[in-house]
């Protein structure tokens, strides 16, 4: 920290914060300015996920309203730490997840989420892809396509007979339920209620203050919809506000599924077997689809 930030500056206690499903979380207090400091760390020496994190946040910091902690210096390499993390700004607040609000205040959140996302999803570009890169690709099923069979492929020994014959057949015929009807659009990329930071302090009247761990990348806007609705971030009045300046397309809800198909099977890779039926279901539900 002395390194990357203050030589003066002293670590005067350590708490765990949200997160640590992968990365460890915790807050530094110290004795000087910044008083706290978030230190996302990880054990490997892999710096890059971090590096592309702390581009990300200076995205969204210099391109968009979308609040988001200002990240201050990558650690790697650093012989008092065999690892890699990110430092950066702490935010005050808790996890949407975990707040108390009342049902004005949560009416209030959703109207908030929504005036954010309009104007995060404002944001185009030509192809899609990261938004750290220039290239990217014409097609979103050029980008979204190989995301989903590799899922496919990690998984699949853990799915009955049935669902991976309909999977393997739903990914052959891919553009037949994700058609190419979108816009290059920025996204947060895994947007729900523990990623996004809150004062809860009035109950009636709560405050969205930053959005975290957000990938920056250029999406079909329905892959980061669709995860809202999943894990029911976004309620029916988010979607009622959010409609009136970009609508949905007929067929979001059947497209829906497909996304949370991908995220279904990307739960059971990093987290395990414990999300095997929530993904045999999904499969259940578009082989029933499939038929109408």
């Amino acid at each position: 920290m002395r390194r990357h930030l203050d030589p003066e500056l002293t670590v005067t206690g350590a708490r765990k914060l949200y997160g640590g499903s992968i990365n460890r979380v915790v807050e530094w207090s110290t004795d000087g300015e910044p008083k706290s400091i978030v230190a996302k760390l990880h054990n490997s020496r892999n710096v890059k996920s971090f590096e592309r994190e702390m581009l990300s946040l200076i995205t969204y910091r210099e391109h968009t309203t979308l609040p988001v902690p200002e990240p201050w210096a990558v650690v790697a390499d650093d012989p008092d730490f065999d690892g890699a993390g990110l430092l950066m700004e702490k935010i005050p607040g808790i996890t949407l997840a975990d707040a108390k609000v009342s049902p004005r205040g949560t009416a209030i959140l959703q109207n908030q989420l929504a005036r954010y996302l309009v104007d995060l999803h404002s944001h185009h570009r030509s192809t899609y892809g990261s938004a750290l890169q220039d290239r990217g690709e014409t097609r979103w099923l050029d980008n979204f396509g190989p995301v989903i069979e590799k899922e496919f492929h990690h998984v699949r020994e853990f799915l009955s007979s049935n669902s991976r014959w309909f999977i393997d057949d739903l990914l052959k015929n891919l553009e037949d339920w994700l058609p190419e009807q979108s816009t290059p659009t920025l996204v947060h990329g895994d947007l729900w209620s523990n990623n996004i930071l809150v004062a809860d302090n009035h109950p009636d009247e709560p405050q969205i203050l930053a959005f975290i761990d957000g990938l920056a990348s250029y999406c079909d806007p329905e892959y980061e919809l669709a995860y809202l609705r999943m894990f029911q971030t976004a309620d029916d009045s988010f979607f009622e506000l959010y409609r009136r300046r970009h609508p949905l397309r007929p067929g979001f809800s059947r497209r829906c599924r497909v996304y949370w198909l991908n995220t279904m099977m990307m739960h059971i890779r990093v987290f395990g077997e414990r999300y095997v039926p929530a993904c045999e279901e999904l499969a259940g539900q578009l082989k029933t689809l499939a038929t109408k």
